[in-house]
Formats: structure tokens, sequence, C-alpha cells
């Protein structure tokens, strides 16, 4: 059996118990403690459980954690795939950046360079504020406290007259036409924000393709994405649902066993 074989199964059980304990794993699977608590990690570390003394437990809440509980899991391969998408940034553009633990990260990254940035994320605003460098522009409107973004009419009106260089998007899950996100609000905003941009830059882990959890309102087709970065390679069934355009980059090159 593969890791993703044993990852699957692994979600598939944390649905029926809620806790499970790396030892039984390694004993359920025949395999190492080491393999087991590998598999531990990779799950943790991709934000799909979060890890307990001696295993992990399962993430309750239909909408995925709050933002707050998220940005306390410290994921290497979050920090990867922001470190990808820094790649993409270059000094004296104009660039939108939506909420995400992993843009979040993003703007860690990016705290000191000379270019705009504008957002409706209270804390990627807070990252940047860190030093005189991005100027930042953070979009005014009624406060989501659970997933700590703004939103009005003014803002949707004033995106209308900006022009991007590359929009940075996150997701909660994303399904064969396009990314959706909980919040219709969060959703509407991110619509008109990459409509404006020039290259739209979507970053999502693979736990994220099809994912069950609910998240009804699509903010960018698959066929409008021009990069996405994600964790681990894509099946090409997934592949296939973007445009021949769309540059798919993976920060996990191989799969462990």
């Amino acid at each position: 059996m593969t890791q993703e074989q044993r990852l699957h199964e692994i979600r598939q059980m944390l649905v029926r118990q809620n806790h499970l304990v790396t030892r039984d794993l390694a004993e359920h699977f025949n395999i190492s403690f080491d393999t087991a608590r590998r598999d531990v990690i990779r799950l943790v570390a991709t934000g799909q459980a979060i890890r307990v003394h001696g295993g992990l437990i399962r993430n309750t809440d239909d909408e995925g954690l709050p933002f707050l509980t998220r940005n306390q899991i410290d994921s290497p391969i979050k920090t990867q795939m922001a470190q990808m998408a820094q790649h993409f940034i270059h000094t004296r553009q104009c660039d939108f950046i939506g909420p995400s633990t992993i843009l979040k990260k993003l703007c860690q990254l990016i705290s000191g360079t000379n270019l705009q940035i504008v957002t409706n994320s209270i804390d990627n605003s807070l990252e940047l504020m860190r030093s005189e460098f991005p100027e930042v522009l953070l979009l005014g409107g009624i406060v989501n406290k659970e997933h700590r973004f703004n939103y009005s009419v003014h803002a949707l009106d004033l995106l209308k007259g900006i022009s991007f260089n590359n929009a940075f998007v996150g997701t909660a899950s994303v399904k064969s036409d396009g990314i959706y996100l909980p919040k219709i609000n969060d959703a509407e905003l991110i619509k008109v924000a990459t409509s404006r941009a020039k290259r739209i830059i979507v970053v999502a882990e693979k736990h994220k393709f099809n994912n069950p959890k609910i998240a009804p309102y699509m903010a960018v087709p698959l066929s409008q994405i021009d990069v996405l970065i994600t964790d681990e390679p894509l099946p090409d069934e997934i592949k296939q649902n973007f445009a021949p355009t769309t540059q798919i980059i993976s920060v996990i090159k191989k799969k462990v066993s």
C-alpha cells in the first residue's frame, strides 16, 4: 500500500473515530512506527488533521478550522508553497493577496519589498505593516471575525478601478469547474479582484480537491487560473480540468511510500 492510499484510509478512519494513535496506525497497516509517524506528519502539515500527543485528531468543523486555529499549525509544506508564490512577486508592481494561511506566510516573506499590495485580509495587512514596504491598501467593510476578511460594496467598486499584476488567492475547495469558498461575500470580492488581474495565482493543497466540506460559492473558474501552486503532484484526471496553459506547480516532487 502506498502512502497516498494509507492517507486516504486514515482520513476515513478519522471521520469514524475522531482520534487516532500513531502506534495503532503502525499496527493496523503493518508498517514501522517511523512510517506511521511520517503519515501523521503529512496529514498535519497539509492541514488535514491536528497533531496531539501520541497521534492526531480530525477537523470537526464543517467549513474547516477557523483561521486563527489553522494559523497555529506550523506547516513546512505551506511555507514551501508560500516561497513558490514569492517567485511571482516583483518590485514596483501592484498585487492583490486574499485571505489564506499560506498567503499570510507569503506576506511575511515579502516584507520590505517595494511594491503595492491590496488585500481584504486583516492578518495579511498586519504582516505587511511590519516594515515600510510594501505599500498596503486594506479594503474596508464589515469584518468576518471567523474567516478574518473585510467586505463592503465600496470595496467592490474600488477593486473595479485597480489593475493588478497578480491576484493571489486561496480556496476552501477545488471542484471540477472552479475554486469555491464558504462565504458568498468572500467569493464575490475574490471574483472581482481576479477579474482585474493579469495573472491569477491559486494556492491549494491536494486535499482541497473534491473536498466534501461545505463551500458552495465559486470564486474563480478553473479555466481562468494561470498558476496553481499545490503540495503534492496531481493526477491527470484533475489536471485535465484546468486550461492547457495553466502552470501547475507542486512543491513535493516525490511521494514517500
